[in-house]
């Protein structure tokens, strides 16, 4: 077991809606645990170094980059193209679920319902390896994760911490809501706001640059309703008879 403390750019991806998304019904818990599962894994493959997954969380993904004090400047700007990237991968997939075949249970009724937000924040960490695997304590991860307990009633947004904010060196030219959120166990923190419409507009910028996404090919339909087929009769007969 190996520790070390570093400075670093913590940025957790998280799901809005999941909890009214999931009914107490086991084809529609089953088809909703394929779609978050679709989205997570979309956010993740669009992510590159030098973020790296802390942890998936339910709902959400845990990134982390660490960076020296010297070049922690360049691992922030590199972080931060990143965030609207991961907004688009998910609208993408998003929008190519919606367009797959479904069934009319509540998950895949609510599809378009979900939302992503972002929450960014920099600090000290201390990085605990764990044979292979690498474990992220200390205050800063703490912050994070109370980020995402805030006063906003919005389910789509970025929300950036004072010190994420001045490790960005701004957010894209765009003109931010300055509040002040109390975050449970740790206090008073000022936060920067950044709105689904001022999103949207990163997004249309990629897109412009460089095109966008394809549509599902017939095949990638077919794949996808026979995986679905598949996961629902795993999940609703094999699961529970090894329980029963």
């Amino acid at each position: 077991m190996e520790t070390a403390t570093t400075g670093g750019i913590l940025l957790i991806a998280d799901i809005s809606g999941f909890t009214e998304f999931v009914r107490d019904h086991a084809k529609s818990a089953s088809h909703a645990s394929q779609i978050v599962s679709r989205l997570l894994k979309a956010i993740m493959a669009e992510s590159t170094p030098p973020l790296s997954v802390a942890e998936l969380e339910g709902d959400a993904v845990f990134f982390y980059a660490l960076g020296s004090k010297n070049d922690l400047p360049k691992v922030a700007e590199q972080v931060k193209a990143q965030i609207p990237r991961l907004f688009r991968a998910f609208t993408r997939e998003l929008k190519l679920l919606s367009t797959r075949p479904r069934c009319d249970c509540h998950a895949c009724g609510s599809i378009g319902a979900l939302r992503l937000k972002q929450v960014a924040h920099a600090g000290e960490v201390a990085v605990e390896k764990i044979d292979r695997f690498e474990k992220l304590f200390g205050l800063d991860v703490i912050v994070i994760h109370r980020m995402l307990k805030n006063s906003l009633s919005e389910p789509e947004y970025v929300m950036l911490s004072e010190p994420a904010f001045s490790a960005f060196d701004g957010f894209f030219g765009l003109e931010p809501e300055t509040r002040v959120e109390t975050l449970d166990g740790v206090g008073e923190l000022a936060m920067r706001v950044f709105s689904a419409e001022q999103l949207a507009t990163l997004q249309d910028d990629l897109d412009r640059t460089e095109g966008p996404a394809a549509n599902p090919t017939f095949g990638q339909i077919v794949r996808w309703k026979l995986g679905v087929q598949l996961h629902t009769f795993v999940d609703t007969v094999l699961r529970p008879r090894q329980y029963s």
